[in-house]
């Protein structure tokens, strides 16, 4: 049986599997980036009439507020109907335009799609590529995991050895700089000082 050649190193091909990597950790964090992204991006103009309609309201209350409903009794309530008629309006409006909730929902489900359509496509791509050999006994019986997310080996290595994924190596890279970095960093908070009481 022929085998399997291997995917040669390149720039493309690292920058690939850190991307790959990258999404694997940070894919929450990513789609909600993206997803505020494209909501900043098309959000529609707000409908003429709403704002017509909200001005309209607002003006009614300002001038129900400064009509007293003792000393001028009918005046407040017709006021008070006039408010309550263009209340049922700016309702029928709002109805009428799409949910801002239903839009969004909309975006974050079409974005978690693609990007997930496309991370699994990336995996793919990465899992034929190998970053070096090691000793198949180091971590056996888990060489599978050091491969990952390839399944079977691409005979890039002598039957001894294990291979080790360039997927895996940058996912341990990343986790590995990201608990340096949380743990040398400055901190943040506040040092805290004790006054000194004086007699």
């Amino acid at each position: 049986m022929e085998d399997t050649k291997p995917t040669q190193i390149s720039i493309f091909n690292i920058i690939a599997v850190i991307c790959s990597a990258t999404f694997a950790i940070y894919s929450a964090k990513i789609v909600a980036f993206i997803s505020s992204v494209v909501k900043s991006l098309s959000k529609p103009k707000p409908n003429p009439k709403v704002l017509a309609a909200k001005q309209k309201v607002n003006g009614l209350k300002r001038e129900l507020h400064g009509i007293s409903p003792t000393g001028e009794f009918a005046r407040y309530f017709k006021k008070d109907r006039e408010l309550n008629k263009a209340t049922d309006e700016l309702t029928a409006l709002e109805a009428e335009n799409t949910s801002e909730t239903a839009r969004n929902l909309k975006i974050d489900t079409i974005v978690r799609v693609v990007m997930q359509v496309s991370a699994l496509a990336l995996l793919r791509y990465v899992s034929s590529i190998t970053a070096y050999c090691i000793p198949d006994t180091i971590f056996w019986p888990f060489n599978l995991l050091v491969r990952f997310p390839a399944v079977f080996g691409n005979n890039s290595c002598p039957t001894e050895f294990a291979e080790v994924s360039g997927f895996a190596l940058a996912f341990l890279m990343i986790h590995l700089i990201n608990l340096i970095w949380r743990t040398f960093r400055p901190s943040s908070e506040p040092k805290t000082t004790t006054d000194k009481k004086t007699n």
